[in-house]
């Protein structure tokens, strides 16, 4: 049963002169009903004429109930109805605020630091704060709609995250993408999505399942005898054991984890062409010292060469980006099927890079 009724939580801020001067840290404030609608009823009740500075317990700017300042850390508030309500500065951390309904209020500046709000309503609710005032916070199954809040105030990432819930962390960040989308937000969207991402591919190959496992591998081998081998070489050799052939309890999806972490590593998912410049710059210097190396083993020319001779040194790098563009220019020319081989390899990864980078740049100049 809740500690207070919303009468009695009303009375009670009216005496102690605002909730900044009342402490509700770990109280039972479950199913309690302080909606803008209620709090109505009530003025209706009073005569409150709509004007002038009425009771303490409201805030005429958002017209709910005024909890501004008000100390609210590991308190239940389950299911709870606070639309409309003013929390600017409120301490909710490890607050309960699973399933209530936020719609409209306003948690500017608000302290929610590893609060539960899975299952909330939160619809044009603001959550701007210049710190990470969200981080850890629980979001799976909540309705995050045209809530105003930036991708710094979750910090190290969302409770799910921080939980290892690889799955309800990959549904809580596209609730988040879709909302910062609908704020236009495109930067913060971006982000979400890359996390979204990353958790899906960190379900593919679940770690703490798979910890479980190489611990229980390194026990056995252990209580067997000593080990010729160190330990950090027993545990790779084990994590790469249980990859390529994944043991009973351990659900290991390889394919969606290896493709997400190629799509990651190249382009961080379409979402930053810049990263695929610096493997172009990397393609065609690799390129351009397999040349130089191969015709440096040989004391005649068996890889690049010119009419007058030998290739020069500088010119090993622009026949590997002449190669790497699909281009013709350069004096410098294949005098082996090894190098025409690796001119037309070049060609085919530096055609795919850049296809990659252009998409990649359309995608983040249109903002996704």
């Amino acid at each position: 049963m809740a500690d207070y009724t919303t009468e009695q939580l009303l009375s009670l801020l009216e005496r102690k002169g605002g909730a900044a001067n009342l402490d509700l840290t770990g109280h039972d404030l479950t199913g309690i009903n302080l909606s803008g609608e209620a709090l109505e009823e009530l003025l209706e009740e009073i005569g409150y004429p709509g004007h002038g500075r009425g009771p303490l317990w409201f805030e005429p700017w958002t017209k709910g109930v005024s909890l501004t300042n008000a100390q609210l850390r590991d308190a239940q508030l389950k299911m709870a109805d606070l639309r409309n309500a003013c929390l600017e500065h409120a301490d909710l951390r490890h607050a309960d605020l699973s399933g209530a309904f936020l719609q409209d209020a306003t948690l500017e500046n608000a302290n929610l630091q590893r609060a539960n709000l899975t299952g909330a309503v939160l619809s044009h609710t603001i959550l701007w704060a210049g710190r990470p005032t969200l981080e850890g916070v629980y979001l799976y199954g909540a309705q995050v709609e045209f809530t105003p809040c930036t991708r710094d105030q979750f910090g190290a990432g969302i409770g799910e995250e921080l939980d290892r819930d690889w799955l309800r962390a990959r549904e809580s960040y596209l609730v988040l993408r879709h909302n910062f989308l609908d704020l236009g937000r495109y930067t913060d969207a971006s982000w979400a999505y890359r996390k979204e991402r990353r958790m899906e591919r960190a379900a593919a190959f679940p770690s703490a399942e798979g910890d479980r496992w190489v611990r229980d591998e390194l026990l056995e081998a252990q209580q067997a005898g000593p080990s010729r081998l160190p330990q950090g070489v027993q545990r790779a050799l084990l994590y790469a054991r249980l990859y390529l052939r994944p043991q009973r309890g351990v659900p290991i999806k390889r394919a969606v984890h290896l493709g997400n972490w190629l799509q990651d590593a190249s382009c961080e998912y379409g979402e930053n062409p810049w990263r695929l410049g610096l493997w172009a710059v990397g393609v065609i210097f690799s390129f351009a010292l397999l040349h130089l190396m191969a015709d440096l083993a040989s004391s005649t020319p068996v890889s690049l060469a010119t009419a007058q001779g030998p290739a020069e040194v500088w010119e090993y790098l622009a026949f590997s980006m002449q190669s790497f563009a699909s281009m013709s220019v350069m004096r410098a020319q294949p005098v082996s099927t090894f190098a025409s081989v690796l001119a037309s390899l070049e060609a085919l990864v530096g055609m795919g890079i850049l296809a990659l980078f252009m998409y990649t740049l359309g995608r983040r100049m249109s903002g996704n």
